[in-house]
């Protein structure tokens, strides 16, 4: 009798070592046709472009969907304004997602000096993986549209507004950000143009700023890591170092817009994250909210994703994991932020019954996770991404407890509500750790969803 249960355990130990060995063996194969797509997407930009780009301008994009319009009034400017202390000319493309607009918003940029708007339409999507053409007029007519290099003597800066037809496959970020890399850009390359030499992913949110001894400070971040990209020709890519903040009301120009009050206590999750994130072995994502790199190697990473992963709703952790298995150099630029909304910790959603807004939105990024997590496994993305205190941080415990501390003077009262709030982002992770295994993300197929 024990002979017999010894054998049918050794038995189901051996069909699940093989089971985890195949399913390893399945991700590995999924991973190196990934990054081929990816190396073969960047070597047919160089070859068409003759390895020639533009030097002069930085190209700019962001998708926009319901609630941009509390932000792009503040931000395209700003980053134009950015652009502009470098001495470049911008190039902005901002996705309007699904039908969403913003005319007040989009109208306020024709007041800028400089800046000339030019409006492009999308055809209704055929798939949920296939970019949708582009055209320069409302009902979509005659040829498509395609950038060029044609010389603007009115203008410096141009701000692109893609209108992305609504429709059945069009929700979700992933969706009009594939009708930009796969269509606009790569199409426009195909028929000529030399894009710009460096590309810049923000989010309608994003303000770049310069974070030094956990003091933030209004200078220019973009002008500070653009500048060290052009200073190192072997990166590839740089990431900023993303920061968490509550947004509060503010008047900018006549314009009621969200600003971040980084005054304002951020709940447990998004608190530790701001502490660990670039500075550690699995939190070293380069944002899609704020990273700068070479055209060619951005443009490549993100026409892969868009057109064979339509379900992936963090495609900068996705881009991530691909670029360090392609070998594209990279890191992420501590001294510059690029700000991240977060709930309060008493925003409610509008659910039935409402749930805490703050556990919401780490459940959503938690749940993208473990669908890259089964598509790659976890020996490949662990050094990218994970959703638990690493090795690392326990072996420099002097660098987090700077972190820990930030810019304040530590008495017993802030440290046993510093640990406190610890403590409630570990066992809050552990809760929402169960429910994202339970329902990961389908990043393919008829079945993926890309919004929220």
């Amino acid at each position: 009798m024990f002979l017999n249960k010894l054998l049918l355990a050794s038995s189901l130990s051996n069909k699940f070592t093989e089971e985890a060995l195949s399913l390893k063996e399945k991700q590995d194969r999924t991973l190196r046709a990934d990054v081929e797509s990816v190396l073969s997407c960047r070597e047919w930009i160089k070859a068409k472009t003759n390895n020639n780009f533009d030097h002069t301008r930085i190209l700019g994009i962001v998708a926009a969907a319901k609630g941009a319009e509390n932000y792009l009034p503040y931000t395209i400017p700003k980053i134009v304004q950015q652009i502009s202390e470098i001495g470049m000319m911008a190039d902005i493309v901002i996705g309007l997602n699904n039908g969403f607009e913003c005319e007040s918003v989009i109208d306020s940029f024709k007041s800028l000096l400089d800046v000339q708007v030019i409006h492009l339409y999308t055809e209704e999507k055929i798939a949920n993986n296939i970019p949708a053409k582009i055209y320069d007029k409302l009902m979509c007519e005659d040829k498509p549209y395609y950038l060029d290099n044609s010389n603007y003597p009115y203008s410096k800066h141009r701000i692109f507004i893609l209108h992305q037809k609504q429709g059945l496959h069009a929700a979700g970020k992933i969706r009009v950000l594939g009708d930009i890399y796969g269509s606009l850009l790569l199409k426009s390359i195909d028929n000529g143009w030399i894009p710009p030499a460096i590309l810049v992913t923000f989010d309608a949110e994003t303000q770049f700023l310069v974070e030094r001894d956990f003091t933030i400070l209004p200078d220019n971040g973009l002008k500070l890591i653009v500048n060290e990209l052009r200073s190192s020709t072997k990166i590839d890519i740089l990431g900023t170092r993303n920061k968490f903040a509550v947004y509060q009301k503010a008047i900018v120009n006549g314009n009621e817009v969200l600003l971040p009050n980084f005054n304002h206590e951020v709940p447990p999750i998004q608190w530790f994250i701001n502490i660990v994130h670039g500075k550690y072995h699995g939190y070293m994502c380069k944002q899609g909210g704020g990273t700068v790199g070479k055209t060619d190697a951005i443009v490549s990473l993100l026409a892969t994703i868009t057109q064979k992963y339509p379900g992936s709703r963090n495609e900068d952790t996705h881009s991530t994991i691909l670029a360090s298995h392609a070998g594209f150099l990279g890191d992420i630029f501590i001294d510059v932020i690029s700000t991240n909304r977060t709930p309060t910790i008493s925003d409610m959603t509008k659910d039935k019954p409402p749930k805490k807004s703050w556990i919401k939105q780490m459940y959503r990024w938690t749940a993208a996770y473990y669908g890259l997590k089964l598509c790659y496994g976890s020996h490949n993305i662990k050094l990218i991404a994970v959703d638990y205190v690493t090795w690392s941080m326990i072996t420099q415990p002097v660098e987090f407890f700077k972190g820990f501390q930030g810019s304040e003077n530590i008495n017993l009262y802030s440290a046993i509500k510093k640990v406190k709030t610890l403590a409630i982002a570990f066992f809050v992770s552990r809760s929402i750790r169960k429910r994202s295994i339970q329902n990961p993300d389908i990043l393919q197929g008829s079945k993926a969803k890309a919004y929220w």
